[in-house]
């Protein structure tokens, strides 16, 4: 079972880097920005003739469509933070927990006769129920006001 806290111990940083870089993967958006392409097409309307009316009738279409994309994405946008919320609010007791739960089984499989390990197991273990405790409050305190959102 020497291989498994050596396992431990050699994914413990890798899941810090994990976390690290999907935290530095959220660095804007990744679709076009519809507003500035909403008003660079209200601008070129402007410049239309008014006597073509087939090309800014086309023109008024593609707008239209654009603010109703617009609308969408930012109701998508709303659903998606709402039922996302507990982990952007939550994120750090998760990644405590986890970190602890990992710190636990790389000391259940250090060395056991030395002095220090009774106790610090133990500590470890306290500290694994609290942050449960916290990650477990969040996780229900979020679905109650899910719960209460979808009543609206």
């Amino acid at each position: 079972m020497v291989g498994v806290g050596a396992l431990v111990t050699g994914v413990a940083p890798l899941a810090g880097g994990l976390l690290l870089g999907g935290m530095a993967g959220k660095s804007g958006p990744s679709g076009p920005d519809l507003r500035a392409v909403i008003i660079s097409e209200l601008d070129i309307l402007q410049r239309i003739p008014e006597d073509e009316v087939v090309r800014r009738a086309e023109f008024k279409r593609m707008i239209g469509e654009h603010v109703e994309a617009l609308l969408v994405a930012q109701e998508k946008s709303r659903e998606f933070k709402r039922r996302t919320r507990y982990f952007t609010e939550h994120w750090r007791d998760i990644v405590v927990f986890v970190t602890t739960l990992l710190f636990l089984v790389v000391i259940w499989y250090g060395d056991h006769h030395r002095p220090i390990w009774l106790p610090l197991l133990i500590a470890t273990i306290l500290m694994s129920v609290v942050t449960a405790i916290s990650v477990v409050r969040g996780f229900l305190s979020s679905v109650r006001s899910n719960a209460s959102d979808g009543d609206h």
